[in-house]
């Protein structure tokens, strides 16, 4: 069983910025922001925590 913490309380795995997602690919998991997030699913990653509705506009 593997435990994932919320994504608001871990950094992004490239810029450190606060995690929006939580990414699991097989074994691995990331904690990132969606603008990261992207190629990570693109590769057949999935969702597993965190906001669901999307990415967030930038103003």
């Amino acid at each position: 069983m593997r435990v994932v913490r919320s994504p608001e309380t871990q950094p992004c795995y490239v810029c450190r910025a606060r995690a929006e997602v939580v990414v699991a690919q097989g074994h691995r998991t990331w904690y990132a922001c969606w603008e990261h997030a992207t190629p990570l699913l693109e590769s057949g990653g999935t969702v597993v925590g965190g906001e669901l509705r999307g990415r967030r506009r930038r103003r």
